[in-house]
């Protein structure tokens, strides 16, 4: 006689006594199963197998009892139902609010690298001056030019752990009460992304997608600002089916199974002079930071204003502060704390009519009020000129803080011009030097530099 222990599928051990005839060939010589081992049959795949390959459990009253289907089997079913769960299914009536946006770059910020020892990567490789950096140009490809020691210098770079590149470069901070220059990391696809891209969403897109996962891939139309969902979507579907279309990525964007919690399709309506909309729930439309981005809307759109104010027509805000929420982002980087200060778009490019990251900066009011033309109110005279009739004398006079300063009376008007333009420019550098202190390095150097002209 010999012994054949069998468990059912209900977990109970039988034993089956049987002659150890010709039956007994019937062992499953063919199988790893022990000639006398206790065996069990997978419901999954009908397996009979040792019940060394079912995992063990505890019952409701913590009695052990084996699972009825096999560990291979369990794993091969957790395997498709996570691939199932990552399956990308977009929701019914999608809508596109969305768009793929690149920045508008002013000529100004462009280095010329005709004449310099720099061989483009592409036909559309620039190098666009970084405002807050000293001396630095920053590719869309993600490489970086230094001026140093009279020449422009390709800087290295260097890899962190997790094999992200970047620079080590000097960033004019706000530290101890003045600005100075600080060595930091400037990473390369963070930087790109920043000066070339429109990102939709800066409070919750801080991660980057790399066109193909390619990591080493800082062409600025191959990266994608997402938000955490939108990331792990993407690279999901990627590893599952190696697409990563731009068609694809944008329709993730837009989704609003990847939107964060504080995303709602009425944030997105214009409300502001049916342009400027919210971005996101919660918005605090009595905070100082709404407030400005409120008057910075008005001025640039609302025909009323105009009316009052004709200067702000033809101005315009870029994309990306169109969305108040990302116009705080950038508020809250650069505002300093206890300071009262203006919103100001005219002091580091002259002429300019766009509100933006890249031409916006907060100064005191004194040097904000230095800048305002007013171009409709002095008439055919050149800027800085009036006629005195009685005298038939051209007077050349300067307002600064709500008075007037008087400079003379002259016979012509070309030179009661240049007396305003001497004092004019004087005037300018020296507040530049009384407010070193409290000025970025980028509004200090365009004061230092800045000419008066008669068509002005």
């Amino acid at each position: 006689m010999g012994f054949l222990f069998c468990v059912t599928k209900s977990g109970d051990v039988s034993i089956i006594i049987s002659k150890l005839k010709g039956s007994i060939k019937y062992k499953m010589k063919n199988t790893n199963t022990l000639e006398n081992g206790i065996t069990k049959v997978c419901n999954k795949c009908g397996g009979i197998l040792p019940v060394e390959k079912f995992r063990l459990v505890k019952g409701q009253f913590y009695n052990p009892y084996y699972l009825s289907q096999c560990k291979e089997c369990e794993a091969n079913y957790q395997r498709q139902y996570i691939n199932k769960k990552k399956e990308v299914k977009f929701s019914d009536g999608l809508e596109i609010l969305i768009e793929r946006q690149y920045k508008d770059i002013r000529h100004e910020r462009i280095l010329d690298i005709s004449n310099i020892d720099i061989v483009p990567l592409g036909t559309d490789e620039i190098f666009v001056k970084l405002m807050d950096y000293k001396d630095i140009w920053l590719s869309n490809y993600g490489r970086v030019v230094r001026y140093s020691d009279s020449k422009y210098n390709l800087l290295q770079g260097s890899y962190d752990s997790n094999g992200a590149l970047r620079y080590t470069v000097k960033k004019n901070v706000f530290y101890d009460g003045k600005w100075i220059y600080r060595r930091e990391p400037l990473y390369a696809a963070k930087a790109v992304l920043e000066e070339f891209v429109v990102n939709p969403d800066k409070t919750n897109n801080i991660y980057i997608w790399h066109s193909g996962f390619d990591k080493q891939d800082y062409y600025y139309k191959n990266l994608y600002p997402l938000n955490q969902k939108q990331y792990m979507a993407v690279r999901n579907h990627f590893n599952k089916t190696g697409d990563d279309s731009e068609e694809f990525i944008i329709k993730v964007m837009n989704d609003i199974k990847y939107k964060p919690d504080n995303w709602s399709k009425r944030a997105m309506e214009p409300i502001m002079c049916r342009i400027g909309y919210r971005g996101l729930e919660g918005v605090d439309c009595t905070s100082e930071s709404y407030l400005k981005w409120h008057d910075m809307i008005n001025r640039c759109y609302n025909a009323k204003f105009h009316e009052r104010q004709p200067q702000y027509k033809g101005c315009t805000v870029c994309k990306e502060w169109l969305n108040y929420s990302n116009f705080k982002v950038w508020y809250d980087q650069n505002k300093i704390p206890g300071m009262a200060l203006d919103l100001d778009k005219d002091i580091l490019f002259k002429g300019n009519k766009v509100y933006s990251p890249e031409t916006c900066c907060f100064v005191p009011h004194a040097i904000n009020t230095l800048f305002l033309s007013k171009k409709a109110d002095r008439g055919d005279y050149p800027i800085g000129v009036s006629y005195e009739k009685d005298k038939k004398k051209f007077r050349a006079a300067m307002a600064f803080m709500g008075r007037q300063i008087k400079l003379g009376t002259f016979d012509t008007a070309e030179a009661a011009f240049a007396r305003y333009k001497e004092y004019k420019e004087d005037f300018i550098q020296d507040l530049a030097e009384q407010y070193r202190d409290e000025i970025p390095n980028k509004v200090y150097e365009a004061m230092m530099g800045w000419k008066i002209e008669i068509d002005d």
